[in-house]
């Protein structure tokens, strides 16, 4: 846990140039009961406890503004103990103004995760505990003119997953690592250029390399793949409708035979409008392909969309619903696949400037190769910002 250590020290050392104002708590603690705790085919009731808190530091040195973040998240269950998760992550966000309209930004965080998975089998519950670090990074350099943007972004994402122990089985199994190291480097380039006051021309160039260690693409079946996108689009706010659209095309083929190349349609939209003072709709759709976790060796095409509107009773009161649906199959094996649909109502009360309460109901219908189960789930929450 040094890393851990080492960010505190900066983020606490940092509060004599940047003054306590700077720092801000976020908390949620939430409790509720779902229908299928393990979300496998016939999984066990439940009643849950979640946490999540976040503590925050920014501050600026001249040209060089600072944001350090440590966050704790915990899933508890009554009784499922093996679906019990618990996850610790710490990052440092930095911006320096280089000149008039140019910044550079950097980022590092790195997370820890220690994960509960329960096994529904011929009566009996399988348990595996597991855990995995993953290191994130990322560098942007920003250039903005009278009436245009270029931001160019290079990121990465290390994943290694360690051991899991296995429980409720007749004989002890040794330790054993389940999941492939993942590495996935993206590198792009996001261009807008203002063509009147309500509207921008949009441009978007990416590339994604996904990595894999030679062994564990023989014991894990999986392999290393690259995904290329060109897309154009626009942005336009008029009155009370925003609307962010960009279509283009991906490219993606394994590195062990670029010859087997598959081109995707790419999108990436929201919308939002103001249907009144108290009502808005908003849209998101979503389709791109899938490095990091696919459902086959290489890569996955991920195709999603959700509808939500909220609906203001009062300055303290809001109502807001959702449906949404998820299609993933896997691109050079097409047999694996997984549709995930969902629709959730919730209630949000806001007690003061600090604090809020909310009650949420939410139903999910999964379909995948592996089985098909659904999964009811009722909440209630409490947020609190200081």
């Amino acid at each position: 846990m040094r890393w851990f250590s080492c960010v505190a020290v900066w983020v606490f050392g940092a509060s004599a140039v940047v003054g306590e104002d700077a720092f801000a708590l976020k908390s949620t603690v939430e409790t509720g009961w779902t229908s299928n705790a393990t979300e496998t085919t016939d999984g066990p009731s439940d009643l849950f406890v979640e946490h999540e808190h976040e503590l925050s530091l920014t501050g600026a040195i001249g040209a060089l503004s600072l944001r350090g973040t440590l966050l704790f998240e915990q899933t508890r269950f009554a009784t499922i103990s093996v679906e019990d998760d618990m996850s610790a992550a710490a990052g440092v966000e930095a911006t320096l103004e280089l000149d008039k309209g140019m910044a550079l930004r950097a980022g590092y965080a790195v997370t820890r995760d220690w994960i509960g998975e329960g096994l529904p089998l011929d009566g009996t519950l399988i348990g595996i505990a597991g855990g995995k670090v993953t290191h994130e990074t990322m560098l942007e350099l920003a250039v903005a003119g009278a009436d245009q943007q270029v931001s160019m972004t290079v990121n990465g994402s290390w994943r290694y997953p360690e051991k899991s122990v296995i429980s409720g089985l007749p004989i002890v199994l040794p330790p054993v690592r389940l999941d492939p190291e993942v590495g996935v480097v993206g590198v792009g380039v996001n261009w807008e250029k203002a063509v009147s006051s309500t509207m921008a021309v949009l441009g978007r160039l990416k590339g994604d390399f996904s990595n894999v260690p030679e062994d564990d693409q023989i014991d894990y079946v999986r392999l290393p793949g690259t995904a290329g996108t060109a897309a154009g689009g626009i942005r336009a706010k008029e009155g009370n409708l925003f609307v962010e659209f960009l279509a283009g095309a991906t490219m993606v083929w394994p590195l062990i035979d670029p010859a087997l190349r598959e081109v995707l349609p790419y999108l990436a939209m929201q919308s939002e409008i103001a249907l009144s003072e108290r009502w808005s709709v908003a849209l998101r759709a979503e389709k791109r392909v899938e490095l990091d976790d696919p459902l086959d060796p290489v890569a996955s095409g991920v195709s999603e969309v959700e509808l939500s509107a909220r609906y203001r009773m009062t300055d303290a009161i809001s109502l807001s619903a959702a449906i949404s649906r998820s299609d993933e199959a896997g691109i050079f094996d097409p047999s694996q696949t997984r549709q995930v649909q969902s629709a959730s109502l919730r209630l949000d009360y806001v007690i003061a400037d600090q604090a809020s309460l909310s009650l949420a109901a939410l139903r999910k219908w999964v379909e995948a190769s592996d089985g098909d189960y659904a999964v009811d789930r009722y909440t209630l929450a409490i947020n609190t910002q200081f």
